[in-house]
């Protein structure tokens, strides 16, 4: 559900829910309310809302957010690292439209340095990039508008092997545990790839257009047809089972015991469900018009998603973080619509967001890192 999926473009405003910390940090404006401040903090304006839920003082703190702008970021290397993909200007452009356009490539940034390591730099436009669990492969697409080609590169190395021999979309394919990648064909035929770019068919659907394609433990879920159901394959008894309809996307918790899957439940109305394995429904979370980048925590503890509300009289655009168990939602980013797929650092502590904003006529995307306590 990541990804590369179009993205409707909104102005993005940020509202920085705070803890104690950050309000003795920050000096007050005069434009400061009963239950909110106007505080400037290294020369940006950052509203700071009161203690409006017990969650953000007991349970979540949010000791800051950090703007990085001009890349894309994909996923963490580590707490102080993320992979980010990124204009090459070092590079001839290519004029489209009466534009002149950089290849897109990819880098490692330090974040408390904000130094760059290249790490797959040339003409063509590399991105979709996504480290395995135990961050020492990377795998990454050479992409061509809405389809691309995998490659695997192993980070200690720096080299590099194709993992698929032809093209297929580009918000398709995730990492099945750390040798191994998982995605399917144009044909709706599924496929996994190890480290060394030998490759295997794993379930033939039987259906042109399967997506949402995931494995947890010995099962793997896939999304198809127009009704998007739900299916999970057995890898062990080679069966497969129907688990949901109207289904968007399906993301499994760390441990698999849950799902949490995005459902149409009528044309512009949507809802994250909080499901068993079996895709039965435990508790709803969230509404709205649309819902991006769900992302469960390392613990299984929280999930992090964005919505544009269904109406304009609702003020639920942007990115929550909500606990699991209690149904606690805390506000993150406001009036945001996410590019990917939200990302936590290995502690949980960070989450990496990246939105698109349309600036001096051009799309330019905006990373943040939100740093929690």
């Amino acid at each position: 559900m990541n990804s590369y999926k179009k993205i409707k473009l909104r102005k993005t405003g940020m509202i920085l829910l705070c803890s104690t910390v950050l309000l003795s940090m920050a000096a007050c404006s005069p434009e400061n309310t009963g239950t909110r401040q106007t505080v400037e903090k290294s020369g940006q304006k950052i509203t700071v809302i009161d203690n409006t839920s017990e969650s953000v003082y007991t349970k979540l703190k949010l000791e800051g957010i950090d703007k990085i702008e001009g890349v894309r970021g994909t996923d963490f290397a580590g707490e102080d690292a993320i992979v980010v993909d990124k204009e090459n200007r070092n590079l001839s452009p290519q004029t489209v439209e009466g534009q002149d356009r950089y290849p897109h490539n990819l880098y490692l940034r330090t974040l408390s340095s904000g130094t760059e390591t290249p790490l797959q730099e040339g003409e063509k436009n590399y991105g979709a990039a996504q480290l395995s669990p135990d961050k020492k492969q990377l795998f990454y697409k050479e992409l061509y508008d809405a389809t691309g080609l995998g490659f695997i590169m192993n980070l200690a190395t720096g080299a590099s092997v194709k993992v698929s021999d032809a093209e297929f979309r580009s918000e398709e394919g995730s990492w099945a545990d750390n040798e191994h990648v998982i995605y399917p064909d144009m044909e709706g035929t599924i496929v996994k790839a190890d480290v060394n770019g030998k490759q295997e068919t794993v379930v033939k659907t039987g259906v042109p257009y399967v997506h949402e394609v995931v494995q947890t433990g010995g099962r793997i879920l896939y999304v198809t047809g127009e009704d998007s159901q739900l299916s999970a394959y057995d890898t062990e008894t080679k069966q497969t089972k129907v688990l949901k309809k109207n289904v968007l996307w399906v993301i499994p918790s760390p441990d698999g015991s849950r799902l949490a899957i995005v459902e149409r439940v009528k044309p512009g109305e949507m809802v994250l469900l909080l499901c068993d394995s079996e895709g039965s429904e435990q508790s709803r979370l969230a509404e709205g018009q649309q819902i991006f980048g769900t992302s469960w925590s390392p613990d299984g503890s929280k999930l992090a998603y964005a919505t544009t509300a269904a109406s304009a009289a609702e003020d639920q655009d942007g990115l929550f973080i909500t606990e699991v168990e209690t149904g606690e939602q805390t506000p993150v980013l406001n009036d945001i619509e996410v590019a990917d797929q939200l990302r936590w650092s290995p502690s949980g502590k960070k989450l990496l967001a990246s939105v698109s904003v349309l600036k001096d006529n051009v799309y330019q995307f905006i990373t943040y890192v939100v740093r929690l306590s």
